[in-house]
C-alpha cells in the first residue's frame, strides 16, 4: 500500500492520510472545502466549498495516478439536502460522463457545508509506480 501525500490538497488534520493506493485503487479520504494554501475554508457558500472539495479530491486522485474520469464512486455528505440541485449541477461541470455511482447523505458537518470523498482506478502505466 502507498500512502497520497500532496501539498495540492489540504493536510490532515487528524489521524488519517489525504488517500492510499493499494491494487490499482486509489482512495480518497473525506474532503472538505479548504484551500490547501491557507487551510481556511473557502469564502463564499455551498457551492463554493463544494467546487473546493473536488478540486481537493482531484488532486488527490491525480497524486495517487487516478483522475475523475477514472472515479468508480464518489459519496457526498451535505450538511443541508435542499442544496441537492446545486450539487448537481456542480457535479455535472466537475465530473465528466459517463457519471460514477455516487451517494450523498444528510449530515451534521459543524462549520462545513460538504464533505466529499472518492475511490478511483489507477490509469494506465501510473499502475506500476505503486
Amino acid at each position: 500500500m502507498k500512502i497520497i501525500e500532496t501539498k495540492n490538497a489540504p493536510a490532515p488534520k487528524g489521524m488519517y492520510s489525504q488517500g492510499s493506493v493499494h491494487d490499482g485503487v486509489v482512495y480518497v479520504a473525506g474532503q472538505l472545502g479548504v484551500d490547501p494554501a491557507t487551510g481556511e475554508t473557502v469564502p463564499g457558500g455551498f457551492a463554493e466549498q463544494l467546487r473546493q472539495a473536488l478540486k481537493n479530491v482531484q488532486a488527490i486522485l491525480e497524486a495517487g495516478g487516478s483522475d475523475m474520469r477514472h472515479v468508480l464512486r464518489l459519496n457526498v455528505y451535505l450538511s443541508d439536502v435542499s442544496q441537492f440541485p446545486v450539487m448537481n449541477q456542480i457535479f455535472e461541470e466537475a465530473v465528466p460522463a459517463p457519471y460514477p455511482p455516487r451517494t450523498a447523505r444528510a449530515v451534521a458537518l459543524g462549520p462545513y457545508l460538504v464533505e466529499v470523498d472518492a475511490v478511483g482506478a489507477v490509469v494506465g502505466d501510473k499502475k506500476e509506480k505503486e
